[in-house]
């Protein structure tokens, strides 16, 4: 496996922001991750890995206060940073080459965010088991909860990301106790993360049709978190003509984490060499 290069960049709205690296002499593509609400860049090192010994140069970007960006910690001060800080990062890449986009989990949120406002940044973009809907999503009494606190101006309080059990994410008892242990996943959000959050939420989710770049959806068949009837329904509503969908047996919410996730890294591959050579 290639070892990625951890860099650093500056966002005028976030300032230093963690992105781990995969170079390539001659690219077919930029491939961008965007990673889950507890997650970091640091879970899929495999899939960076193969897209880059197959010619592809990969960034795999750290949320805002997430993974090794220790400044405000699982916080956000509004939903339209998290786009800021993508949008900055991508203008910076070379123009000239297709830049396919993916939204693991949470990040498929952010990801659909991102391509309803910037529809000409990206050539394609791909959701990998997303967080758009699920199981575990804000209820309507949760919600209410979030307005109280925010007009008692407890926004700023820290409470307990509800997705804390390993076991929801993966059935490798490796893998659930590498998620456990890990000192870079996020364990606590402000209520104003989760204020900004559904804000994120009803902008992804709002006019699917607007959204007319090739897509890729990869499901897994035994996913405790992501609601795979309701979100195939979301993407049948996309304007989209190039949509593929991908649903792996018997595999749960991270794809990585599969005893054996080569049938996962193939396909993704395939469908980022497929797209890099597609003219707009």
């Amino acid at each position: 496996m290639i070892a990625p290069e951890l860099a650093f960049f500056s966002s005028s709205r976030s300032g230093r922001l963690a992105v781990r690296r995969w170079a390539h002499a001659n690219p077919k593509a930029e491939i961008i991750f965007l990673h889950g609400i507890i997650s970091h860049s640091g879970w899929y090192e495999a899939s960076g890995s193969h897209l880059n010994e197959n010619g592809f140069q990969v960034h795999s970007l750290d949320r805002r206060g997430s993974g090794l960006n220790f400044a405000h910690r699982g916080d956000v001060d509004q939903w339209t940073t998290w786009l800021s800080d993508v949008v900055e990062y991508v203008e910076s890449l070379p123009t000239e080459l297709p830049k396919l986009l993916f939204g693991i989990s949470w990040g498929g949120i952010l990801a659909t965010s991102l391509v309803r406002v910037h529809p000409k940044l990206f050539h394609a973009y791909g959701l990998i088991c997303p967080g758009l809907y699920s199981s575990k999503s804000t209820t309507t009494v949760q919600q209410f909860g979030l307005k109280v606190a925010e007009l008692a101006r407890l926004d700023r309080e820290r409470v307990e990301v509800p997705l804390r059990d390993p076991a929801l994410f993966t059935n490798s008892p490796s893998r659930r106790r590498y998620i456990a242990e890990d000192p870079l996943t996020l364990r606590k959000i402000t209520i104003r993360f989760a204020i900004e959050n559904l804000k994120l939420w009803n902008h992804a989710v709002d006019q699917p049709d607007q959204i007319k770049i090739p897509m890729l959806l990869m499901l897994a068949d035994a996913d405790p978190i992501t609601d795979n009837e309701s979100t195939r329904a979301f993407v049948s509503k996309m304007g989209s003509e190039d949509k593929s969908v991908m649903v792996y047996h018997d595999a749960s919410h991270t794809l990585e984490f599969e005893p054996d996730p080569s049938g996962y890294l193939n396909d993704l591959t395939r469908w980022c060499v497929r797209q890099s050579s597609v003219k707009n």
